[in-house]
């Protein structure tokens, strides 16, 4: 037997080949930034606007040409970020996003101040 994406124990991570860290069911994610639970529900959140599976939501993936979001899903994702996560994306940084990534870190940036002002 061998360890790896097959393998369903609680504990089990794997690498998806963009080099993002996937969680799987049962898995615990420590700390108060919790970045891993953070990343696990943008890559749902995508999941749902663009219809894309999860193998190709990578932190390099591009939000338009690779996952296929276009103009409206963006707001999408401003609007999804405020209802499920808490937090609220300004509309002019929108144009700023190009990858999963660079969502995903701006959200990370925008957890980070908002915990640090509760």
């Amino acid at each position: 037997m061998h360890a790896g994406p097959d393998n369903d124990t609680p504990a089990a991570a794997s690498t998806n080949p963009g080099g993002a860290r996937q969680r799987h069911s049962g898995e615990q994610s420590h700390g108060s930034a919790d970045d891993n639970d953070l990343q696990a529900r943008l890559i749902e959140i995508l999941q749902r606007i663009s219809g894309a599976d999860a193998e190709q939501i990578t932190a390099e993936a591009r939000l338009i040409e690779d996952i296929g979001i276009d103009s409206l899903g963006f707001y999408e994702i401003l609007i999804e970020a405020d209802e499920c996560l808490g937090i609220r994306i300004a509309e002019e940084d929108l144009l700023r996003f190009r990858t999963v990534g660079d969502v995903q870190q701006h959200l990370e940036s925008l957890k980070r101040v908002h915990d640090q002002n509760d």
